[in-house]
């Protein structure tokens, strides 16, 4: 037995530290299993954006990535983090209901993406005597209106990556905490 002042029993320190070393090891093992298991999430989390064709300006689906988490360097987070009003991953995978407007700006870049070689646009634009951009901020307005009124239905794209992933989440873990105690 050990006591406060640092005395070993023959082997003890030994063993402790071997413990810790295997310790350190699956720790170390079963975050690259989970960082693996993450990825594989996020790939079938944007393979699915394409899928439900929710990706015209990409922004979302470039958002997709593993990090650290900034509270605990050993945990993980996966997902769509976007920056400023585009975070829209949450509208996307659970629909949004009516009562507030989304933003017009980024219903106005969507319509730009989406129709920039639309020249049924450009003709519409010139006949109400509009420009084309005049014209795409007055449709986005409507959009926005008519979201705010009736809402958007969901498309979960994140969900069903992550129900897909469940059991190779599990198995990565166990796989790579198994080859660090070998």
């Amino acid at each position: 037995m050990s006591s406060k002042q640092g005395i070993w029993v023959d082997g003890e320190r030994e063993l402790f530290l071997n413990m810790q070393k295997t310790l350190d090891g699956s720790l170390r093992a079963g975050m690259k299993g989970l960082e693996s298991a993450a990825l594989n999430i996020i790939a079938d989390a944007k393979q699915n954006l394409r899928g439900n064709e929710s990706v015209v300006t990409g922004q979302l689906r470039a958002s997709g990535r593993v990090q650290r988490a900034q509270d605990d360097e050993q945990a993980l987070e996966a997902g769509f983090f976007s920056q400023g009003s585009s975070g829209n991953a949450f509208f996307v995978e659970y629909g949004r209901r009516s009562g507030k407007m989304p933003p017009v700006d980024d219903i106005e870049q969507w319509l730009k993406k989406k129709n920039r070689r639309n020249k049924a646009v450009t003709s519409a634009a010139a006949f109400m005597g509009k420009t084309r951009s005049s014209f795409l901020r007055s449709i986005a307005w409507s959009i926005a209106k008519r979201i705010a009124k009736k809402g958007t239905k969901p498309h979960p794209f994140l969900g069903p990556a992550v129900e897909k992933n469940q059991k190779q989440i599990s198995e990565a873990i166990k796989v790579a905490i198994q080859d660090a105690i070998r």
